[in-house]
């Protein structure tokens, strides 16, 4: 047998062990993902004793159909956050000085105000307004018996909302939109929209302005103009460079979700409380309440970082 052929047989076994380094694999694993292990370990506890317990189930049972709620107001207010704040970055970018400081202005102030603040205000105060000057108000008489108008309706709006909000479309034309038409839960989703907005504008500003001007000129030359150069070549670089940050907003809004209980949303931190309250089991209500947000945070921060890798592994590629 020649050298070549012992040599052909010996190597394979040599070079799987050098693909298959368990060591090399259990060391990167615990020094990386300790953390996760330990978490799943007492994931997995906490999981089993709310199925064996008959009060952590009877918990579970009232609070998880409020995760639904949560992540509906998630999902929805960042889609709408993210619209925003690309809008708003543009504006601050903009060399019209109109324009920066209307942006500026919304920037500063809704990232001054607490967000417990904004909540109460868009459902107590804000919403209202809107649909009374949408509804119109009928005619009143003052203290003297003097005939006052009130406000006409905006026909048009009143009747879309009404159909948006699934008013049965025989009884639009002889009523008018309500303020208890309007769910609470839309009312979060607003405020969570806009307050988040003006956090996102930032993100997108920051990475817009990381972006070399270079990028903007060459796109320019090719024949794009601004907001084209923005859509295919600025924005895709932008969002690459930010999404740590996107991702890091996503997980804030939706632990920022709890607030929603301060308006009586049904979601899991208002049922939470509803349950503690009603059977005086706060120490399961509170265990379950944490095991909910704990799992949701965790997993969806994997999710950012999984999709994190994957884009800059694209771009080592690229």
């Amino acid at each position: 047998m020649t050298n070549s052929a012992i040599s052909m047989q010996t190597d394979p076994p040599e070079k799987r062990r050098e693909l298959i380094d368990v060591r090399g694999f259990a060391r990167r694993l615990v020094r990386r993902q300790s953390w996760l292990i330990a978490f799943l370990i007492i994931n997995i506890l906490i999981a089993t004793s709310i199925a064996n317990n008959v009060i952590l189930s009877e918990a579970w049972g009232y609070i998880a159909p409020g995760i639904r709620i949560s992540l509906e107001i998630t999902f929805i207010s960042f889609i709408i956050s993210v619209i925003v704040g690309v809008i708003v970055a543009l504006m601050r970018v903009s060399k019209n000085a109109f324009i920066y400081n209307i942006s500026t202005f919304y920037v500063e102030l809704f990232r001054g105000l607490p967000l417990l603040v904004i909540i109460l205000v868009f459902n107590f105060v804000l919403v209202p307004e809107i649909v009374g000057i949408i509804a119109g108000t009928p005619d009143t008489t003052d203290a003297s018996g003097n005939m006052v108008p009130g406000r006409p309706t905006i026909t048009f709006l009143d009747d879309t909302i009404q159909r948006l909000l699934g008013v049965n479309p025989e009884v639009i034309g002889t009523t008018t939109l309500r303020s208890r038409d309007i769910d609470e839960k839309w009312r979060i989703i607003l405020a969570f929209a806009v307050t988040y907005g003006a956090f996102m504008s930032e993100v997108f500003r920051a990475g817009i302005e990381s972006i070399g001007r270079g990028q903007m000129e060459a796109a320019r030359s090719l024949g794009m103009n601004y907001f084209q150069a923005m859509r295919y070549i600025i924005l895709p670089q932008a969002v690459r460079n930010i999404l740590p940050a996107l991702g890091n907003n996503f997980i804030l809004l939706l632990k920022d979700t709890s607030l929603a209980s301060a308006v009586a949303v049904p979601e899991v931190t208002y049922l939470t409380r509803q349950y503690s309250s009603n059977r005086f089991r706060y120490p399961e209500g509170l265990l379950v309440l944490a095991f909910i947000y704990a799992n949701l945070t965790v997993f969806l921060a994997l999710g950012v970082n999984a999709l994190e890798h994957y884009l800059q592994a694209d771009r080592r590629e690229g």
